[in-house]
């Protein structure tokens, strides 16, 4: 068996990305529009052209966020049908397996090993999966962000790494600056994250380059960084984030303590979301110190799994400057912390029996976990787009009754299909019809009033099980 992985290494890496690309495309498919989708639909629904959508993306920037990487791509990705959201959202996971595949370092070519530890991993440990890799307004803000922000590092790192394959410096210096706003426009505490570890491989490599008596320094690094300083700038002070910040924050202690209880919870929810993750990466840390690859200041500062580390750590406690987050805003955090862990784990010299066995132990069970727990939700994400279609068609129903009242009734989700992998019961209508996404749907489909009841009423007053 061994033997046949090792002939057949690059077609079996390539047969599970095609793999990760359809599973996900699944789960995609079988996610409708959700929560603000349909307020950001109505609004595209309004725009005659693509200037139409700059300027409500304008009109955003100055009233509600700064955000306008992400937001933006809500606003394309809603224009066209949304099987094309389907395929590139889901070319977008394939791309950020990718990415975090390239920022390993010392793995073997087409390293199986380590690409089911990152699938398996992002499927395991990613933060609200369903809010930040489905949905379409969270995965225009944090999957496609962080494919963004990982790219520009990826970027960054590269010609670092291989300085001799600069050959245009003007051309690299002016496509790191623009590179670098985009990366840092996309997602406040990720972006600073990104802009930090860029800044700790650029001063690695200037140090090591002055005991060499090189150069030290390229005009692509200065550009890169200061492309992203200026993103993170224009984010952080749109009108709208100023606004927002002032409502998000009513209510919340302020100064010294708001800080402390702010930080306290953040500490809390990395324990929630990361507990595991963390676990393992600190057993990685003792292993490669035992094994004397962490013993030297030296060896401190250049190891990936410590930068990584830094940088998770400093995207977590960011948040504790705004208003209180949602977890879905740890969920470039989590990214960071999956490279470094998996960095470290790749770095553990395995020539005990005992450490190759827990390696691929790891990965073996998080694999038969990902097949269990891929199939359960799927027939669950299967009920619920059951379950909103047939909500559509009775709004749709109603809708073309000419003797109909305009009031529509329909059954809330069943809650025995909620699931981590959607947000459709945390974002479901309410029986009072003036209800946030009771309005959407109405403005949406043209209806005057919708109302939404548990299901057992629902089949007693219209229909039956």
């Amino acid at each position: 068996m061994a033997d046949f992985i090792e002939k057949h290494r690059k077609q079996i890496f390539w047969l599970i990305l095609a793999a990760a690309f359809v599973t996900i495309f699944v789960y995609n498919f079988l996610t409708p529009y959700l929560s603000d989708d349909y307020f950001y639909a109505c609004e595209v629904r309004q725009a005659k052209s693509f200037w139409d959508l700059l300027r409500q993306q304008y009109g955003e920037y100055l009233s509600n966020s700064g955000r306008v990487v992400g937001q933006f791509n809500v606003r394309l990705s809603l224009v066209f049908d949304k099987q094309v959201f389907n395929l590139v959202n889901s070319g977008m996971f394939v791309t950020l397996i990718l990415l975090m595949y390239g920022n390993i370092r010392r793995k073997r070519k087409y390293d199986i090993f380590v690409l089911l530890l990152i699938i398996t991993f992002l499927w395991k440990f990613a933060v609200d999966f369903g809010q930040t890799m489905l949905w379409i307004c969270g995965s225009c803000n944090y999957l496609w962000g962080s494919v963004f922000i990982l790219g520009f590092i990826t970027f960054y790192r590269y010609f670092l790494n291989h300085p001799d394959k600069i050959k245009h410096k003007v051309l690299l210096a002016a496509g790191a600056f623009f590179f670098g706003v985009l990366a840092g426009w996309c997602n406040e505490n990720t972006s600073g994250g990104g802009l930090l570890l860029a800044i700790m491989f650029a001063l690695n490599f200037w140090w090591a380059e002055r005991k060499k008596g090189g150069k030290g320094l390229h005009a692509f690094m200065i550009t890169g960084i200061a492309g992203m300083c200026c993103g993170i700038l224009g984010m952080i002070s749109a009108p709208g984030v100023r606004s927002r910040s002032a409502v998000m924050s009513d209510g919340e202690y302020s100064g010294i303590v708001g800080l402390l209880s702010r930080t306290y919870k953040i500490t809390l929810n990395i324990r929630t979301l990361f507990f595991t993750v963390i676990l393992i990466t600190i057993i990685v840390l003792v292993l490669l110190v035992l094994q004397r690859k962490l013993c030297s200041l030296k060896q401190i500062r250049g190891n990936e799994t410590v930068l990584f580390l830094i940088a998770a750590v400093a995207t977590s406690y960011a948040l504790a400057l705004a208003p209180t987050p949602m977890n879905r805003a740890f969920f470039g955090a989590g990214v960071f912390l999956m490279i470094g862990c998996i960095q470290g784990i790749v770095d553990v010299t395995d020539h005990e029996l005992f450490i190759r066995a827990a390696k691929y132990s790891l990965v073996s069970v998080l694999c038969v976990w990902l097949f269990f727990t891929y199939l359960d939700n799927l027939v669950n994400l299967a009920r619920i787009y059951r379950e909103e279609n047939e909500r559509i068609a009775l709004i749709l129903e109603e809708k073309a009754d000419p003797e109909g009242d305009g009031v529509v009734v329909v059954p809330k989700f069943r809650e025995a299909f909620r699931n981590p992998y959607s947000i459709a019961h945390d974002s479901d209508m309410d029986e009072h019809g003036d209800y946030w996404i009771n309005l959407f749907y109405e403005t949406y489909y043209g209806v005057e009033n919708i109302k939404a009841i548990p299901r057992d009423q629902w089949n007693e007053l219209y229909g039956e099980d």
